[in-house]
């Protein structure tokens, strides 16, 4: 089966600085990637390369045997229908109401009518839990519920994929589960997924293949069971014996 994503060899500098060097990497349908790595590793530079957000210095991202990074193959709106992402911030609008966040791109991108926008609306925000904030403002929401927001919101497109980073760095520790939990569910449903996060409980649950990154290459991956308990790197090795003793 052809991978859903294909990526090839990709290098992204910013000036001097070489924040991604040399990354490849295959995502079958279905399939939950969780990339885990210290800080300045160039995690988050290398999802914002997959969504385009950053283009990268050389390299190829090819999506359904389409390449990314030529318009005449698909179009970046067409992509970013279908490769979804939920950010460290949450980056709703904060003067409409929480059901206007999820229904807007349907209704504006791809053209929904509004009673179907909100009834899909709806339906989202009771599968993350939040059915009873659609009529207020995310001001008014804490951190953890902003994050289900925004997580219905990309739902609310119909996406293949969806890229996540770092979802709960910005939450207080006890609002994380309840972001973990929806994460958690997408991933039983069959949702291909490719997430950053430092949780390592999640990674080691949910994750088919977890990659670790350091000073911007792919160091090692695997499966959870064998980055976690038998790294062959002597990085992973250092980097899973601090972040598992906190």
């Amino acid at each position: 089966m052809e991978p859903l994503l294909k990526i090839n060899n990709i290098m992204k500098s910013f000036g001097d600085l070489e924040v991604l060097k040399d990354i490849s990497m295959d995502v079958n349908e279905g399939e939950v990637i969780v990339v885990i790595g210290p800080s300045g590793s160039g995690k988050s530079t290398f999802l914002r390369c997959i969504n385009q957000l950053e283009t990268p210095t050389s390299g190829e991202i090819w999506y359904k045997n389409k390449n990314v990074m030529d318009p005449s193959q698909i179009s970046l709106r067409d992509f970013r229908e279908e490769v979804g992402m939920v950010f460290q911030r949450f980056n709703l609008f904060p003067m409409k109401t929480v059901l206007h966040n999820v229904m807007l791109a349907p209704v504006l991108t791809k053209r929904k009518n509004k009673i179907e926008a909100k009834e899909k609306a709806m339906e989202l925000l009771a599968k993350v839990g939040l059915a009873d904030k659609a009529t207020v403002k995310p001001v008014t929401l804490s951190g953890g519920q902003q994050q289900r927001v925004a997580i219905a919101r990309a739902l609310a497109m119909e996406p293949v994929a969806l890229l996540f980073d770092e979802p709960t760095s910005a939450l207080d520790p006890e609002l994380v589960g309840d972001v973990l939990k929806v994460m958690k569910d997408l991933a039983k449903e069959g949702m291909t997924m490719i997430v950053v996060t430092h949780e390592m409980g999640f990674a080691r649950e949910v994750a088919d293949r977890v990659i670790f990154m350091a000073d911007g290459y792919i160091v090692e991956e695997g499966k959870p069971e064998d980055i976690f308990t038998n790294p062959k790197n002597e990085r992973t090795k250092a980097f899973l014996s601090r972040v598992l003793e906190n």
